[in-house]
């Protein structure tokens, strides 16, 4: 069992990604930061175990962050949303491109930790082992882009469905 424990956190980040993104969803507005939450408490979690970070790792982090939050905030632009007139339930379908994207980079930050810390032997172990910091800056860098991709979207999409919900709460008031 020992054997296995490395591989929970990568495995329940994997589910509940590939989870969410396989099917529309119905957004609910006081619990859309819940899964971008769940990310980014994922993706802190994963940084904080390593070394304390230095000022060109800031830099990068920082940058990192900046980007995914303007892609987040881009791309909920063009998400789909339905509304039930009848229930007033909004419905959003989620991007491959997004499931991809957020899964593959919790697979190689995970991966990265596989290798450097001996997962497999030779090669690809020195190769990861000589490159290291430089490395785990990346897969970091990757972590925090795609947290904040998601909190940027969790945001933008309240903002975009908060008028979807007042029409059908007026359209459902009745007439004075």
């Amino acid at each position: 069992m020992t054997s296995l424990t490395p591989f929970i956190v990568p495995a329940l980040a994997l589910y509940f990604i590939v989870r969410r993104g396989a099917k529309p969803q119905r957004i609910k507005p006081d619990r859309l930061w819940i899964f971008p939450g769940v990310i980014t408490l994922l993706a802190l979690g994963a940084i904080w175990s390593g070394k304390a970070p230095g000022l060109l790792d800031v830099a990068v982090y920082a940058v990192a962050i900046l980007a995914g939050g303007v892609l987040g905030w881009f791309t909920t632009q063009h998400v789909e949303l339905t509304l039930d007139d009848a229930t007033g339930t909004v419905m959003s379908q989620p991007t491959l491109f997004g499931t991809v994207l957020t899964a593959a980079v919790f697979v190689a930050r995970f991966a990265l930790d596989f290798l450097t810390t001996g997962g497999n032997g030779g090669g690809v172990k020195a190769l990861a082992q000589q490159h290291g910091a430089s490395l785990v800056l990346i897969a970091n860098a990757g972590l925090l882009f795609v947290a904040a991709r998601g909190l940027s979207r969790a945001w933008h999409m309240l903002a975009r469905i908060n008028p979807l919900l007042e029409q059908h709460k007026a359209a459902q008031l009745p007439p004075q």
